[in-house]
């Protein structure tokens, strides 16, 4: 794939320029008007500006990791003399109540709307989207992207109700400064994500990159089919799921890390400042000190790793799942990296930092290509999907290059090589609430720590905001539970 954003003949003819370094920029949205948003430039900007929130300490520079690993088995809380600053206390204890819960809401809907302002404004500037149809792609996707997270976050899971008609979140698809959505109903907000990717999938150019620092933090024709992928595994459409899954394992040049990427955690791929699309990364949040957004001082750098606070830990329930000669169990660390006999508190290894700021900063991968085999594998093997690959065939894939044994394709092997796959990338929470699985932790500390959480229970929807209650008069409706 090559980078482009618009041809020279295009930036001469609207006297325009270049984007460069725009994940390191304020987000320009926040200058919008009639004006910025009546050019060709302008819209282009104002698009740079909506991948900014994504680094928000509310959504992928913190939260969205933290706040799902101590819910489960993968994470604890590391309660001692210098790791425990009183920080993700919450988190840990799932004690959340209205007037204090994630913060998700406000930093996803205004990347939302953001969006939103910049598609509404494309017919006015370029009515045949000859020139705009990447930046209505990259807008739609970040659109459809939050409203997942949102409805993951905020709402039980799909398969709570059989039609998946219950509560989700509000839909909003247009600016309204004045309007006060309801929630729609978590179909609703499925089919809008995926109806939002298609029309990405279809207006994009194959090829199109925007001029960037980091090729994978970027909106691409395979970030979008990925995202399709994961979204319709969630929604329970199998052979859509391992269709998707399929073109971007077979279809573009990601490669799957190997044991010698793992082998020591201070230089693994998590810890490299940008990745190129031959990489496995296929869409991550570029982590910046200057990017406003940043969850830079509480972020995942100095959360998740002992490098600083490190109160979010690993859990030896989740490190006994590996075989010995697992290379996926050198990302593990503790407080002297790599000093396994001294165990008493332990990081996943994935947010150490990349080395460019003090506090460091760390990307946060969203999309890979392990998972999108996984995806298969599951599609496959539990649901009658059919594909280019069995799942034995995926899992092998999966297993065999970090020197493991394959898990069989049974409900249970795939669900334990997705966790020793994808654990702290924030995946678990949200496939315990997508099978029906109860949350069961054994390694905890602290006190009045919940061990088991029945699948169903409140805890699978987070409250809304109780100031988003209160400034809708009414319109939007809390949570059962809370």
């Amino acid at each position: 794939m090559k980078k482009l954003i618009y041809t020279a003949a295009i930036l001469s003819a609207f006297a325009l320029v270049g984007c460069n370094g725009f994940l390191e920029e304020a987000p320009k949205l926040s200058q919008s008007d009639e004006l910025t948003l009546s050019t060709l430039d302008g819209l282009d900007k104002a698009t740079a500006g909506c991948y900014s929130p994504l680094a928000s300490s509310n959504w992928y520079g913190q939260d969205m990791i933290l706040v799902n690993e101590l819910k489960t088995m993968e994470g604890k809380k590391n309660i001692g003399t210098k790791y425990d600053s009183g920080r993700c206390k919450a988190h840990y204890a799932v004690n959340w109540t209205s007037s204090s819960t994630t913060a998700l809401w406000g930093t996803a809907y205004y990347t939302i709307v953001s969006a939103d302002e910049v598609i509404d404004n494309i017919p006015a500037v370029d009515p045949d989207g000859e020139y705009t149809n990447d930046l209505k792609a990259e807008c739609l996707f970040l659109r459809a992207l939050a409203h997942f997270d949102l409805v993951r976050t905020y709402a039980q899971p799909y398969c709570y109700t059989s039609d998946a008609s219950h509560a989700g979140v509000p839909v909003v698809l247009h600016k309204d400064p004045s309007g006060n959505p309801a929630r729609n109903t978590v179909k609703e907000v499925y089919d809008q994500v995926i109806a939002d990717l298609l029309e990405a999938e279809k207006i994009i150019d194959p090829s199109y990159i925007r001029d960037g620092k980091d090729a994978a933090s970027l909106v691409t024709l395979p970030a979008i089919q990925a995202l399709l992928a994961r979204v319709y595994l969630y929604s329970e459409q199998w052979q859509k799921a391992a269709d998707y899954a399929t073109k971007v394992i077979e279809d573009y040049d990601f490669t799957l890390w190997t044991a010698a990427d793992y082998k020591d955690p201070k230089t693994s791929p998590f810890t490299k400042d940008v990745h190129e699309l031959d990489d496995e990364v296929i869409f991550e949040v570029y982590a910046s000190s200057q990017n406003s957004y940043d969850g830079y001082w509480d972020g995942l750098a100095n959360m998740a790793g002992p490098g600083s606070y490190g109160d979010a830990g690993a859990t030896q329930q989740l490190m006994a799942l590996y075989e010995p000669d697992d290379a996926r169990l050198n990302l593990f660390v503790d407080s002297s990296y790599g000093d396994k006999e001294d165990k008493s508190c332990v990081w996943s290894g994935k947010y150490l930092g990349k080395g460019v700021a003090t506090p460091d900063v760390v990307n946060v991968v969203v999309l890979r290509l392990s998972e999108m085999y996984l995806i298969r594998a599951e599609a496959t093997a539990l649901h009658g999907a059919t594909a280019s690959k069995t799942a034995v065939e995926d899992l092998k894939a999966i297993a065999g290059r970090m020197g493991a044994s394959t898990q069989p394709a049974t409900v249970s092997g795939i669900a334990k090589e997705r966790i020793k796959e994808l654990c702290w990338e924030g995946h678990l929470w949200f496939d315990l609430g997508r099978t029906k699985t109860d949350m069961t932790r054994t390694d905890e500390t602290g006190t009045n720590i919940i061990s088991e959480i029945k699948w169903g229970s409140k805890y699978f929807a987070m409250p809304i905001p109780e100031s988003q209650i209160k400034v809708s008069g009414g319109v939007l409706v809390q949570n059962e539970g809370y």
